[in-house]
């Protein structure tokens, strides 16, 4: 029991070096690893903007390249009693909203020069929008992914509100 707490006693201590430090950004790959284990701080923070990913369809109707209109991809689970004790998919879509946070927390620490597309955060995310889209789109299929600061309650206005635009990615292979 011991060995298996002494990682996260470590972490934690870690942690409180760089509160008390202060004013000093430590990144690290295995410190970039271990914050996978704990929910983004902002998560916590304050009600207010909201990190949420849309994402569009390129129709394949038309010669010219004509876009859906934006729609959520991961939208909220309703609320339920039965939550309390099983509840398997919501833990999975607050994972998965943890994973935009990280990348929305990403894009606000780095520098302006920075290539998001870099980023582990970034790959992370494109690959759930991936995974998210092939049941619902064919092969070959064109698509964004557009992250938006929305605050919650009021509408999305992509134009507006959007963090990052990905480039035209496709589809290459159904499951």
């Amino acid at each position: 029991m011991l060995l298996n707490s002494v990682p996260f006693i470590v972490y934690f201590g870690f942690l409180m070096a760089a509160l008390l430090v202060g004013g000093r950004f430590f990144q690290h790959q295995w410190l970039f690893l271990l914050r996978s284990f704990f929910p983004n701080w902002k998560f916590f923070h304050a009600l207010g903007w909201v990190p949420r990913l849309y994402w569009r369809r390129e129709s394949s109707s038309t010669a010219d390249r004509e876009w859906s209109e934006w729609a959520l991809l991961l939208p909220r689970y309703e609320r339920r009693l039965s939550h309390l004790v099983f509840n398997p998919q919501v833990n999975l879509a607050l994972s998965e909203q943890n994973l935009v946070e990280h990348l929305s927390s990403d894009i606000a620490d780095s520098a302006s020069d920075a290539k998001v597309q870099d980023f582990v955060t970034y790959r992370m995310v494109e690959r759930l929008v991936r995974l998210k889209l092939e049941t619902r789109l064919p092969p070959d299929t064109g698509f964004q992914f557009c992250l938006c600061m929305q605050r919650l309650g009021t509408p999305v206005d992509v134009d507006r509100d959007s963090v990052l635009l990905s480039p035209m990615l496709r589809l290459l292979h159904a499951r």
